[in-house]
Protein backbone atom coordinates (compact mmCIF):
# COMPACT_ATOMS: atom_id res chain seq x y z
CA UNK A 1 0.00 0.00 0.00
CA UNK A 2 0.77 3.22 -0.78
CA UNK A 3 1.56 6.34 1.89
CA UNK A 4 -1.76 8.44 1.45
CA UNK A 5 0.93 11.51 2.39
CA UNK A 6 2.94 10.58 -0.28
CA UNK A 7 0.24 10.10 -2.90
CA UNK A 8 -1.20 13.57 -2.54
CA UNK A 9 2.21 15.40 -2.87
CA UNK A 10 2.83 13.12 -5.68
CA UNK A 11 2.41 15.52 -9.33
CA UNK A 12 2.70 18.95 -7.30
CA UNK A 13 5.76 21.20 -7.47
CA UNK A 14 8.39 21.76 -5.27
CA UNK A 15 6.75 23.49 -2.12
CA UNK A 16 8.94 25.79 -0.16
CA UNK A 17 10.43 24.76 3.25
CA UNK A 18 9.02 25.98 6.59
CA UNK A 19 11.74 26.25 8.22
CA UNK A 20 12.38 30.66 8.74
CA UNK A 21 15.75 31.89 8.49
CA UNK A 22 16.94 35.55 9.50
CA UNK A 23 19.36 37.20 7.57
CA UNK A 24 22.04 38.46 9.77
CA UNK A 25 23.26 41.44 9.53
CA UNK A 26 26.73 41.97 9.29
CA UNK A 27 27.29 46.31 9.68
CA UNK A 28 27.72 47.45 12.90
CA UNK A 29 25.25 49.39 14.53
CA UNK A 30 25.15 53.10 14.65
CA UNK A 31 26.41 55.46 17.38
CA UNK A 32 22.66 56.27 18.28
CA UNK A 33 21.31 52.47 18.11
CA UNK A 34 24.13 51.61 20.59
CA UNK A 35 23.67 54.09 22.77
CA UNK A 36 20.00 53.00 23.13
CA UNK A 37 20.80 49.38 23.24
CA UNK A 38 23.49 50.10 26.42
CA UNK A 39 20.25 52.55 28.14
CA UNK A 40 18.03 49.63 27.86
CA UNK A 41 20.67 47.13 29.17
CA UNK A 42 21.48 49.55 32.13
CA UNK A 43 18.04 49.74 32.66
CA UNK A 44 17.37 46.01 32.80
CA UNK A 45 20.25 45.45 35.00
CA UNK A 46 19.45 48.20 37.19
CA UNK A 47 17.59 46.93 40.85
CA UNK A 48 15.00 48.82 42.01
CA UNK A 49 15.47 49.58 45.97
CA UNK A 50 13.59 51.18 48.27
CA UNK A 51 16.47 53.30 49.32
CA UNK A 52 17.43 54.11 45.73
CA UNK A 53 13.78 55.68 44.94
CA UNK A 54 14.12 57.09 48.40
CA UNK A 55 17.08 59.00 47.57
CA UNK A 56 15.88 59.96 43.83
CA UNK A 57 12.36 61.59 45.69
CA UNK A 58 15.51 63.75 47.59
CA UNK A 59 17.41 64.73 45.16
CA UNK A 60 13.83 66.40 43.38
CA UNK A 61 13.48 68.37 46.67
CA UNK A 62 15.23 71.52 46.06
CA UNK A 63 14.15 73.05 49.48
CA UNK A 64 15.59 70.05 50.96
CA UNK A 65 18.45 69.94 48.71
CA UNK A 66 19.50 74.09 49.35
CA UNK A 67 19.03 72.95 53.22
CA UNK A 68 21.45 70.35 53.46
CA UNK A 69 24.11 72.24 51.34
CA UNK A 70 23.70 75.03 53.62
CA UNK A 71 24.19 73.06 56.70
CA UNK A 72 27.30 71.13 54.99
CA UNK A 73 28.67 74.48 54.38
CA UNK A 74 28.27 75.74 58.02
CA UNK A 75 29.66 72.84 59.58
CA UNK A 76 33.06 73.16 57.29
CA UNK A 77 32.90 76.92 58.37
CA UNK A 78 32.52 76.21 62.30
CA UNK A 79 35.23 73.47 62.41
CA UNK A 80 37.92 75.09 59.81
CA UNK A 81 36.76 79.10 61.28
CA UNK A 82 40.52 79.96 61.62
CA UNK A 83 40.94 79.81 58.15
CA UNK A 84 38.35 81.70 56.99
CA UNK A 85 39.21 85.50 57.83
CA UNK A 86 38.46 84.63 61.78
CA UNK A 87 40.17 86.49 64.35
CA UNK A 88 40.54 85.39 68.10
CA UNK A 89 36.35 85.36 69.43
CA UNK A 90 38.40 86.89 72.73
CA UNK A 91 40.48 89.57 71.17
CA UNK A 92 39.26 93.03 72.26
CA UNK A 93 39.18 95.94 69.99
CA UNK A 94 39.05 99.25 72.51
CA UNK A 95 38.50 101.26 69.51
CA UNK A 96 35.70 99.86 68.05
CA UNK A 97 33.05 98.96 70.19
CA UNK A 98 29.79 98.34 69.04
CA UNK A 99 31.10 99.25 65.30
CA UNK A 100 28.97 98.35 62.51
CA UNK A 101 29.84 96.42 59.58
CA UNK A 102 32.90 97.09 58.26
CA UNK A 103 35.96 95.80 55.75
CA UNK A 104 37.82 95.19 59.16
CA UNK A 105 35.01 93.26 60.81
CA UNK A 106 32.74 91.96 58.37
CA UNK A 107 29.98 91.84 61.36
CA UNK A 108 30.68 94.33 63.24
CA UNK A 109 31.72 94.07 67.18
CA UNK A 110 30.11 93.61 70.34
CA UNK A 111 30.01 96.39 73.30
CA UNK A 112 33.45 94.54 74.35
CA UNK A 113 35.03 95.37 70.78
CA UNK A 114 35.32 91.34 70.54
CA UNK A 115 34.55 90.80 66.51
CA UNK A 116 30.90 89.46 65.96
CA UNK A 117 31.75 87.34 62.36
CA UNK A 118 34.58 84.89 64.38
CA UNK A 119 32.52 84.69 67.46
CA UNK A 120 29.60 83.78 65.25
CA UNK A 121 31.55 81.04 63.42
CA UNK A 122 33.44 79.77 66.29
CA UNK A 123 29.89 80.01 68.40
CA UNK A 124 28.66 77.56 65.41
CA UNK A 125 30.35 74.57 67.51
CA UNK A 126 28.09 74.64 70.68
CA UNK A 127 24.99 74.69 68.89
CA UNK A 128 26.16 71.53 66.55
CA UNK A 129 28.08 69.68 69.04
CA UNK A 130 25.32 69.84 71.10
CA UNK A 131 21.84 69.21 68.53
CA UNK A 132 23.95 66.55 66.56
CA UNK A 133 25.26 64.25 69.04
CA UNK A 134 22.57 64.71 71.70
CA UNK A 135 20.07 63.82 68.47
CA UNK A 136 22.38 60.85 67.93
CA UNK A 137 21.56 59.59 71.48
CA UNK A 138 18.14 60.67 71.45
CA UNK A 139 18.03 58.00 68.01
CA UNK A 140 19.85 55.46 70.01
CA UNK A 141 17.79 54.95 72.95
CA UNK A 142 14.43 55.78 71.77
CA UNK A 143 15.17 53.15 68.59
CA UNK A 144 16.43 50.36 71.25
CA UNK A 145 13.33 51.03 73.63
CA UNK A 146 10.77 51.36 70.92
CA UNK A 147 11.48 48.52 69.18
CA UNK A 148 11.89 46.21 72.07
CA UNK A 149 8.63 47.49 73.72
CA UNK A 150 6.55 47.17 70.40
CA UNK A 151 8.17 43.83 69.58
CA UNK A 152 7.58 41.62 72.52
CA UNK A 153 5.18 43.18 73.87
CA UNK A 154 3.56 42.04 77.23
CA UNK A 155 5.19 42.68 81.01
CA UNK A 156 8.44 44.85 78.90
CA UNK A 157 6.26 46.70 76.99
CA UNK A 158 4.30 47.65 79.77
CA UNK A 159 7.57 48.52 81.91
CA UNK A 160 8.94 50.48 79.30
CA UNK A 161 5.67 52.28 78.65
CA UNK A 162 5.16 53.12 82.64
CA UNK A 163 8.92 54.75 82.26
CA UNK A 164 8.49 56.82 79.46
CA UNK A 165 5.10 57.76 80.75
CA UNK A 166 7.33 58.94 84.03
CA UNK A 167 9.89 61.14 81.98
CA UNK A 168 6.43 62.65 80.01
CA UNK A 169 5.60 63.68 83.70
CA UNK A 170 8.30 66.48 84.11
CA UNK A 171 8.32 69.45 81.70
CA UNK A 172 11.55 69.13 79.99
CA UNK A 173 12.05 72.43 79.76
CA UNK A 174 12.08 72.65 84.11
CA UNK A 175 13.96 69.33 83.85
CA UNK A 176 16.91 70.87 81.76
CA UNK A 177 16.60 73.62 83.87
CA UNK A 178 17.50 71.62 87.41
CA UNK A 179 19.81 69.16 86.15
CA UNK A 180 22.38 72.27 84.71
CA UNK A 181 22.26 74.19 88.16
CA UNK A 182 22.20 71.00 89.68
CA UNK A 183 25.78 70.10 88.01
CA UNK A 184 26.53 72.07 85.39
CA UNK A 185 29.07 74.01 87.62
CA UNK A 186 30.94 71.28 88.82
CA UNK A 187 31.44 69.74 85.50
CA UNK A 188 32.49 73.25 83.79
CA UNK A 189 34.74 73.74 86.63
CA UNK A 190 36.77 70.31 86.07
CA UNK A 191 36.37 71.02 81.91
CA UNK A 192 36.86 74.72 81.68
CA UNK A 193 36.58 76.60 78.10
CA UNK A 194 32.88 75.14 77.83
CA UNK A 195 33.79 71.67 77.72
CA UNK A 196 31.80 70.82 80.97
CA UNK A 197 28.72 72.34 80.09
CA UNK A 198 28.84 71.36 76.21
CA UNK A 199 28.91 68.00 77.74
CA UNK A 200 26.15 68.32 80.28
CA UNK A 201 23.63 70.30 77.72
CA UNK A 202 24.46 67.13 75.15
CA UNK A 203 23.22 64.42 77.90
CA UNK A 204 20.17 66.52 79.36
CA UNK A 205 18.98 67.23 75.65
CA UNK A 206 19.10 63.64 75.10
CA UNK A 207 17.58 62.57 77.98
CA UNK A 208 14.33 64.60 77.57
CA UNK A 209 14.27 64.12 73.97
CA UNK A 210 13.87 60.22 73.91
CA UNK A 211 10.14 59.68 75.08
CA UNK A 212 8.36 61.14 72.38
CA UNK A 213 10.72 58.98 69.53
CA UNK A 214 10.09 56.18 71.64
CA UNK A 215 6.30 55.98 71.46
CA UNK A 216 6.65 57.27 67.68
CA UNK A 217 8.81 53.63 67.33
CA UNK A 218 6.96 51.55 69.64
CA UNK A 219 4.04 52.15 67.77
CA UNK A 220 5.38 51.29 64.34
CA UNK A 221 6.72 48.49 65.70
CA UNK A 222 3.01 46.86 66.88
CA UNK A 223 2.13 47.56 63.45
CA UNK A 224 4.68 46.03 61.97
CA UNK A 225 5.08 42.85 63.84
CA UNK A 226 1.80 41.33 62.77
CA UNK A 227 2.84 42.00 59.02
CA UNK A 228 3.21 38.35 57.21
CA UNK A 229 7.10 39.04 56.30
CA UNK A 230 7.67 39.07 59.88
CA UNK A 231 5.78 35.94 60.28
CA UNK A 232 7.29 34.03 58.12
CA UNK A 233 11.09 34.99 59.71
CA UNK A 234 9.53 33.65 62.97
CA UNK A 235 8.52 30.76 60.84
CA UNK A 236 11.34 29.25 59.46
CA UNK A 237 12.96 30.01 63.05
CA UNK A 238 14.99 33.37 62.81
CA UNK A 239 16.04 34.99 66.15
CA UNK A 240 13.98 38.06 67.40
CA UNK A 241 17.24 40.16 67.47
CA UNK A 242 17.65 39.30 64.12
CA UNK A 243 14.44 40.23 63.26
CA UNK A 244 14.39 43.59 64.53
CA UNK A 245 17.82 44.20 62.98
CA UNK A 246 17.19 43.03 59.63
CA UNK A 247 13.57 43.86 59.22
CA UNK A 248 11.53 46.24 61.61
CA UNK A 249 15.13 48.78 61.86
CA UNK A 250 15.27 48.86 57.72
CA UNK A 251 11.34 49.86 57.50
CA UNK A 252 11.29 52.19 60.25
CA UNK A 253 14.71 53.95 59.87
CA UNK A 254 12.96 57.00 57.04
CA UNK A 255 10.26 58.06 59.71
CA UNK A 256 12.71 57.72 62.46
CA UNK A 257 15.04 60.25 60.41
CA UNK A 258 12.29 62.56 59.44
CA UNK A 259 11.70 62.80 63.74
CA UNK A 260 15.46 62.69 64.29
CA UNK A 261 16.03 66.20 61.81
CA UNK A 262 13.05 67.54 63.95
CA UNK A 263 14.41 67.14 66.88
CA UNK A 264 17.56 68.62 65.73
CA UNK A 265 15.73 71.47 65.21
CA UNK A 266 14.14 71.53 68.85
CA UNK A 267 17.87 71.21 70.79
CA UNK A 268 19.26 73.95 68.63
CA UNK A 269 16.31 76.59 69.61
CA UNK A 270 16.04 75.36 73.04
CA UNK A 271 20.16 75.44 73.85
CA UNK A 272 19.87 78.85 72.48
CA UNK A 273 17.08 79.76 75.05
CA UNK A 274 19.22 78.64 77.91
CA UNK A 275 22.03 80.43 76.95
CA UNK A 276 19.61 83.70 76.88
CA UNK A 277 18.77 82.65 80.51
CA UNK A 278 22.06 82.30 81.33
CA UNK A 279 22.22 78.35 81.55
CA UNK A 280 24.52 77.67 78.84
CA UNK A 281 28.07 78.00 77.71
CA UNK A 282 29.07 80.32 79.86
CA UNK A 283 31.57 82.86 78.89
CA UNK A 284 34.16 83.28 76.78
CA UNK A 285 33.38 80.70 74.56
CA UNK A 286 31.33 82.23 71.75
CA UNK A 287 27.75 80.90 71.37
CA UNK A 288 24.29 82.16 69.50
CA UNK A 289 22.11 82.36 72.27
CA UNK A 290 24.38 84.67 74.68
CA UNK A 291 25.42 86.36 71.46
CA UNK A 292 21.47 87.59 71.33
CA UNK A 293 20.94 88.30 74.72
CA UNK A 294 24.44 89.99 75.08
CA UNK A 295 23.47 92.01 71.70
CA UNK A 296 19.38 92.57 72.83
CA UNK A 297 20.92 94.65 75.66
CA UNK A 298 22.92 97.23 73.47
CA UNK A 299 20.31 97.31 70.54
CA UNK A 300 19.71 100.75 70.54
CA UNK A 301 23.65 101.57 70.13
CA UNK A 302 23.79 98.92 67.35
CA UNK A 303 21.08 96.45 65.79
CA UNK A 304 24.30 94.27 64.64
CA UNK A 305 24.46 92.50 67.19
CA UNK A 306 20.99 90.90 67.46
CA UNK A 307 20.45 90.26 63.67
CA UNK A 308 23.16 88.36 62.25
CA UNK A 309 23.25 85.51 65.16
CA UNK A 310 19.37 85.47 64.90
CA UNK A 311 20.36 85.26 60.94
CA UNK A 312 22.45 82.16 61.63
CA UNK A 313 19.97 80.33 64.32
CA UNK A 314 16.74 80.95 61.71
CA UNK A 315 18.69 79.58 58.82
CA UNK A 316 19.80 76.46 61.10
CA UNK A 317 16.46 75.97 62.69
CA UNK A 318 14.67 76.09 58.94
CA UNK A 319 17.40 74.07 57.18
CA UNK A 320 16.90 70.75 59.82
CA UNK A 321 13.11 71.38 59.43
CA UNK A 322 13.13 71.34 55.38
CA UNK A 323 15.55 69.00 55.74
CA UNK A 324 12.57 66.51 57.90
CA UNK A 325 9.84 67.56 55.38
CA UNK A 326 12.37 66.44 51.91
CA UNK A 327 12.91 62.74 54.02
CA UNK A 328 9.13 62.58 54.61
CA UNK A 329 8.10 63.44 51.16
CA UNK A 330 11.06 60.65 49.88
CA UNK A 331 10.18 57.64 52.03
CA UNK A 332 6.42 58.23 52.10
CA UNK A 333 5.90 55.43 49.61
CA UNK A 334 2.65 57.28 48.15
CA UNK A 335 4.64 60.08 47.04
CA UNK A 336 4.22 60.22 43.49
CA UNK A 337 7.13 59.81 40.87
Amino acid sequence: MHDPIEESTEGRPPQPSQTLEYETIDQPLSGTMLDTWEALRSDQARVASPFRDALRRFSRNWAALISLAVIVILVLAAIFAPFLHAQNPTNIDAANLLAGPSAHHWFGTDAEGRDEYSRILYGLRVPFIVSLIGTFLTVVVALALGLMAGYFGGVLDSILSRFTDLMFAFPAILLILIIVSLWGSALNASLPNGVGQTIILTGVFALVSWPPLMRFVRSLALGMKEQQFIEAARTVGTRDMTIITRHLVPNVWGLVLVQAALTVAYILGAEAVLSILGMGVQQPTPDLGYMLYDGAQYMDASAWGVFFPSLFLTVLILAFTFIGDGIRDAVDPRASD
